[in-house]
């Protein structure tokens, strides 16, 4: 049976409370690598224990046999939990099959939104649910209070590193891909086709020769947008005599089982995939990430940088971003505050989404916008003028020191909180704003004089 760190009984327990309080669904939010496997174990053995029944809904059938493992890990009665995807389960409460449980979870919860699991929440609309995810965010900009009625906030990507419940990573970031020419489609992320013309101008040494020198020997999974691009980079690997398999959805079972123990034996060391393992796969010894797969979606991102930052002792994980997605979102270490709430779909400028950062011309290593000196190579930055200044006071994280990411800098104030004219100027500089934007806000506040 398992015993539970504080913060995943802080958790089992909120949740639990607000269920006695009347609330008949609850989502937990939990960083990807926190360990959300054993919150939602232990939930469903204290629900077992008492008789009820736990209906456990996970989006892909080949987590399936993974959370059932899980669960005889800590005991869990599972003649009392029914563990299958939503479509499945759809599929036999319409035929009269499917017991009416006393609890229902959902694993990946950000997927919940989906008719499959609608149909099922609204035709037991009297069981109280729990959800999980590390990303309750969706592209389109819709919250999910239709979904759940409450959220239980898991602890900051940070903490967990500083209390050893994740492995920090050191991320780079070259620019040797060109990304010219990536187009979005009506779902917000990037078209197959843009990213197929993408991938013909990646060439061997951008992935091969950046991964020796970055990442050499490591455990490592590489992200890709499609089948053909996916299988490319993996025999790229196999020419450099470094053991690389290709897997996606369509492999057969039994081929990426065994692909699957490969890598997780070592025999593998280097798997590429198409989004096959960007959730629910757990492999604490994997200790880089390589995306080559563009992406505008902050689940996607999140799921996949973080793959390699499973806690082990001693362990420091490498990512390599060679397709923007860092510039986009910020690093995956940065604090994020979650909401049930949708929020307003606006245009997003880079660097928009926490701390300004750059990446070291010499060595790649992406490193706080302030930072004088790359603390991977050594390279002394250019002193640029007008750069923004840092608050005295503040406090560099201790995360680690190519990581201050809970700096006070300027451009982290909310914008009702900036002081003065100088703080605009130095806040629409970090953003990259217009010029009229600084114009516009000081008018606005009376501070021009005629």
């Amino acid at each position: 049976m398992f015993k539970p760190y504080n913060y995943q009984l802080k958790a089992i327990d909120e949740a639990r409370n607000r269920l006695r309080d009347g609330y008949k669904s609850v989502l937990i939010q939990s960083p990807a690598g926190s360990g959300k496997s054993v919150i939602i174990a232990e939930i469903a053995r204290l629900t077992t224990s008492k008789g009820g029944r736990v209906l456990f809904l996970v989006h892909r059938k080949e987590l399936i046999q993974q959370i059932k493992e899980t669960m005889i890990a800590d005991e869990v009665n599972m003649n009392l939990v029914t563990v299958t995807t939503p479509v499945r389960a759809r599929t036999r409460l319409r035929k009269g099959k499917l017991k009416t449980p006393q609890l229902i979870i959902t694993d990946e919860t950000h997927h919940s939104l989906a008719k499959s699991y609608t149909d099922l929440y609204t035709a037991f609309n009297d069981i109280p649910r729990v959800g999980f995810t590390a990303t309750p965010w969706r592209m389109s900009g819709k919250g999910f209070k239709e979904v759940y009625e409450t959220m239980v906030p898991g602890p900051q990507v940070a903490w967990l590193i500083q209390n050893n419940r994740l492995a920090n990573a050191k991320i780079y970031a070259p620019d040797n891909i060109d990304l010219a020419g990536l187009r979005k489609s009506s779902t917000g992320d990037y078209t197959a086709k843009s990213m197929d013309d993408m991938a013909k101008r990646v060439i061997y040494s951008d992935v091969i020769d950046t991964w020796q020198k970055l990442a050499n020997g490591m455990k490592t999974i590489v992200y890709c947008h499609s089948i053909e691009f996916s299988k490319t980079v993996a025999g790229w690997f196999n020419q450099a005599s470094i053991p690389a398999e290709h897997a996606d959805s369509k492999t057969p079972a039994k081929e990426r089982d065994r692909i699957m123990a490969d890598f997780k034996t070592g025999k593998v060391k280097v798997l590429c995939n198409v989004d096959l393992v960007s959730e629910g796969f757990n492999v604490p010894d994997c200790s880089c990430v390589v995306m080559l797969r563009p992406t505008e979606s902050l689940v996607l991102y999140i799921q996949q940088s973080m793959r390699c930052m499973r806690y082990k002792p001693g362990k420091s994980a490498v990512i390599i971003d060679q397709v923007g997605n860092v510039a986009r979102f910020g690093v995956p270490q940065q604090d994020r505050e979650w909401s049930l709430e949708g929020w307003k779909k606006k245009k997003r400028k880079t660097g928009d989404s926490g701390p300004p950062i750059k990446s070291c011309p010499q060595c790649y290593m992406v490193v706080p916008a302030q930072a004088a000196k790359c603390p991977g190579c050594g390279y002394v930055f250019k002193t640029e003028p007008g750069k923004i200044e840092i608050d005295k006071e503040a406090k560099l994280s201790e995360v680690d020191t190519s990581f201050a990411f809970k700096t006070n800098y300027i451009v982290t104030k909310k914008l009702e909180d900036l002081a003065n004219p100088q703080e605009l100027k130095e806040y629409a500089k970090a953003k990259g704003y217009k010029p009229g934007w600084t114009w516009y806000q000081m008018k606005a506040r009376g501070w021009l004089t005629k």
